[in-house]
């Protein structure tokens, strides 16, 4: 039996957002990067090669440094020097490690729990009698920077974290790979060797929201997925290969590569083939998790194409390596809009709660997608204020009303309006009459017992991209 260790960032989505400026986001994104790739790993494991070395059928995962041991009484060493090494290129990042035990890293994987887990919180500053930083609010400034570009450039006090980010950012819309961030630079990359020719990405939140098809748009929507059921897929893999079956098989490499196809399909959805700018800003694409940010009024197709396409992607895989006869995972989402001028960090985690009651409502069996407005639902977990409110609806149920939710977005903003005022009063016979008097009763009446209810109905399709 062999053992492996695991260090990761967790929390990533809150860590990301601990600065509400796009800047500190895209740089900490950045650092992610260049702190676990495999290059940075290897450098950093030349103190200890007898120790341990990279564990490569892991994958490669922005946020995870996987290792296999080589002796099983320095593991406490070994983890030791990785918490540290993680903890001075990334300052204030929350981090676990996990250790597993199995034949081969699959095997270990495969496993219901860990052997042990320990958490390493971020250091946390006991205010100090100094100025705080001007982009967290959170730790002491000691360092200097200049932001902006021309009348817009300031001087700024940062604490370490920041700085750091700060450092790493770069710009998106430059031609020089080097100054663009780990995530957005394999997006551009990608995007290239598919549609080749070069294209740039916005730089701010008020420029992302402009490129949507509707005009003036002010809002935008950041959407958070994540793939159910990918630990069924690894233990019944496990199982096969004991059996000789699969043994080639790549899981890891596999799913990174149905949710890259997944992202790049849900962006073409939204891009025209002569657009300079693509509509979208990526904050982490990992394993099979993806958070973004793009124009409101794309939300839906994106997320749609973005769950079909993984599903499909990943099935195409598994169909060509003969293991046709394995659960596929797919791809659970949630959507939060939200005013472009808003802070992020506020919409990054409304939507991991979001999305943990997606998964939870549905078991992580199927895919699911829950949503919330802030500007009209506010900013709190509407299912913690009332426990049946606003369900997240399976991917088949969505696709299923697609049409009818197309009819509901077609009709005038009043129109809309004074249905959802009768739907929220509960007063069917008002509801009724309205209805037919304009001709809707038959549209009403397939949202009057749900799976989506036509209160929710009319909220999505505030925010519907009309064709």
């Amino acid at each position: 039996m062999t053992l492996f260790l695991d260090v990761a960032v967790v929390q990533i989505q809150s860590w990301l957002a601990r600065t509400p400026h796009l800047r500190g986001r895209r740089g900490a994104s950045r650092m992610i990067r260049e702190a676990t790739m495999a290059e940075a790993v290897d450098t950093m494991l030349t103190k200890i090669t007898d120790k341990a070395r990279r564990n490569t059928a892991y994958g490669d995962i922005d946020g995870v440094i996987a290792l296999e041991l080589l002796c099983d009484d320095a593991v406490d060493d070994v983890e030791h020097h990785v918490v540290r090494y993680l903890r001075e290129a990334l300052p204030a990042a929350p981090l676990r490690s996990t250790r597993w035990e199995g034949q081969d890293s699959l095997d270990a994987h495969a496993a219901d729990e860990p052997l042990v887990t320990r958490d390493w919180p971020a250091p946390v500053s006991e205010w100090p009698a100094s100025k705080p930083c001007d982009w967290c609010r959170s730790w002491p400034a000691g360092r200097e920077a200049m932001v902006g570009a021309g009348d817009d450039r300031k001087q700024v006090q940062l604490c370490e974290d920041c700085a750091k980010r700060h450092s790493c950012a770069g710009f998106t819309s430059s031609k020089t790979a080097a100054l663009t961030p780990g995530v957005e630079r394999d997006l551009l990359k990608r995007w290239k060797a598919q549609h080749g020719r070069d294209i740039t990405l916005p730089d701010k939140f008020p420029d992302l929201a402009l490129l949507g098809k509707e005009n003036d748009n002010t809002h935008l929507a950041t959407v958070y997925a994540d793939g159910n059921a990918v630990g069924k897929l690894n233990k019944e893999l496990r199982d096969l290969r004991r059996d000789g079956i699969g043994t080639t098989f790549d899981l890891p490499s596999a799913i990174e590569n149905a949710t890259w196809s997944a992202l790049l399909a849900a962006i073409e959805g939204m891009s025209a083939d002569t657009d300079e700018t693509m509509p979208v800003i990526a904050h982490l694409v990992g394993g099979d998790d993806v958070l973004v940010s793009i124009p409101a009024h794309e939300a839906w197709s994106f997320a749609r194409t973005l769950q079909t396409t993984f599903q499909d992607a990943l099935a195409a895989e598994l169909a060509d390596a003969g293991l046709v006869e394995l659960p596929v995972p797919t791809v659970s989402a949630a959507i939060v809009f939200h005013h472009r001028s808003s802070p992020l960090s506020a919409a990054v985690d409304l939507a991991g709660e979001l999305l943990s009651h997606a998964k939870e409502q549905h078991r992580g069996k199927r895919a699911s997608l829950a949503w919330q407005d802030i500007t009209h639902d506010g900013p709190h977990p509407l299912h913690h204020q009332v426990p049946d409110q606003r369900q997240a609806p399976a991917l088949d149920m969505l696709v299923d009303a697609w049409a009818d939710l197309d009819s509901l977005a077609e009709l005038g903003a009043s129109a809309r309006a004074n249905l959802a005022l009768l739907a929220s009063d509960n007063d069917l016979e008002r509801l009724e009459s309205h209805a037919e008097r304009l001709g809707l009763w038959g549209l009403v009446q397939r949202f009057l017992e749900g799976p989506i209810l036509l209160k929710d109905a009319l909220g999505m399709v505030r925010w519907w991209r009309t064709v």
